[in-house]
């Protein structure tokens, strides 16, 4: 239910005094190319080849693209886990604190995706990974799952698969932030 700081160590700021406030420009893609060689001579050969591909992929800049909506879609995520049956038991506490907890809870994970993903610095003050997730023993199915409903929620506010798949799933499915979740 939480995303990775992605500009750790300071989970939103740059060890080189700067505000922090970046982005991660990646562009992907795939090429395919064919060449052909003839060879002639005894026990030696020539040949050449060559070979050309193209490929296109996606640019990634969360916080220009995307920034501004964070709030709602982390809203949304928070109400359809509290919801899910597979998550329910784990929200149950925050949802039985009552609404101001659950906005509360919003606003802090909106912060921490916000600083994960640059687009602010320092604006999470909440508990590390380890420490918020303490005690309820995710499992790798689980929090894969809730990753996929973290994709769900993006492509249905108009984030297309491909720029989940590239820019938003790599920070999640990182296994040196899922192992700060899974297991605790």
């Amino acid at each position: 239910m939480t995303f990775v700081c992605a500009v750790a160590p300071g989970c939103g700021g740059d060890d080189d005094g700067s505000d922090g406030n970046t982005s991660t420009d990646t562009d992907t893609g795939t090429g395919t190319g064919t060449g052909t060689g003839t060879g002639t001579g005894t026990g030696t050969g020539t040949g050449t080849g060559t070979g050309t591909g193209t490929g296109t992929g996606v640019t990634c800049d969360v916080c220009g693209d995307y920034g501004a909506a964070v709030p709602a879609v982390t809203s949304q995520i928070v109400d359809e886990a509290a919801a899910d049956p597979m998550f329910e038991a784990d929200f149950a506490p925050l949802v039985t604190a009552g609404p101001t907890a659950v906005q509360n809870f919003k606003d802090s994970l909106t912060a921490f995706i916000s600083d994960a993903y640059g687009c602010s610095t320092g604006t999470y003050m909440g508990p590390s990974m380890e420490e918020a997730h303490m005690g309820m023993n995710i499992t790798q199915d689980e929090y894969n799952a809730f990753v996929g409903l973290i994709a769900g929620v993006l492509m249905d506010n108009g984030v297309s698969e491909e720029y989940v798949t590239e820019c938003f799933a790599p920070a999640l499915t990182d296994p040196a932030f899922s192992s700060t979740i899974v297991g605790q």
